[in-house]
């Protein structure tokens, strides 16, 4: 009998499941013949139960990471990590950041830049202005995962025309 894992959408996962999991991985590419794939979709991920440090080529992985402020603070956050053999690219590593309300503050904005107001609310939530806050060097937990886990996110960034534009 096959057991049901802990399944989560992507947009409920908390600094707490990453505490109990420090690796999701996501359903609906890798658990084609489980019985409960009918219960997964394209943002369900659960727990990753395999050996570690695990690699990109097993999925879309999500990763427990320290986030580490320009003015020193650290918080818990997550990301995905990219193939050694790709450039880095923040639009695939999708660094999160969890914060101290509980919700996630996300830089990598595709192809449309963000509202004002979901930029300022990162802003008042951690009482910073931007020289404070940027750049945020982010790092994977140690041992949990192989390829591009660390990096810096240079502000809030978006890609309207295959070049990466940042802003404050």
């Amino acid at each position: 009998m096959t057991i049901k894992p802990q399944l989560r959408q992507f947009g409920d996962l908390t600094a707490a499941d990453f505490a109990s999991h420090p690796v999701w991985i996501g359903c609906h590419t890798v658990d084609y013949d489980e019985p409960w794939y009918d219960d997964t979709d394209e943002e369900t991920f659960r727990p990753w139960t395999g050996a570690l440090p695990v690699g990109p080529e097993e999925g879309m992985l999500l990763v427990r990471a320290i986030m580490t402020l320009a003015d020193g603070r650290s918080f818990v956050g997550f990301i995905t990590p990219q193939h050694n053999d790709e450039r880095p690219h923040l639009g695939t590593i999708q660094p999160q950041l969890f914060l101290p309300s509980g919700s996630r503050a996300d830089f990598w904005d595709g192809m449309f830049k963000r509202a004002d107001s979901r930029r300022t609310s990162v802003y008042s939530e951690l009482g910073s202005d931007p020289g404070s806050l940027f750049p945020i060097h982010f790092r994977a937990d140690n041992g949990l995962v192989t390829g591009q886990v660390s990096g810096e996110i240079p502000g809030f960034c978006w890609c309207p025309n295959d070049a990466v534009h940042v802003y404050q």
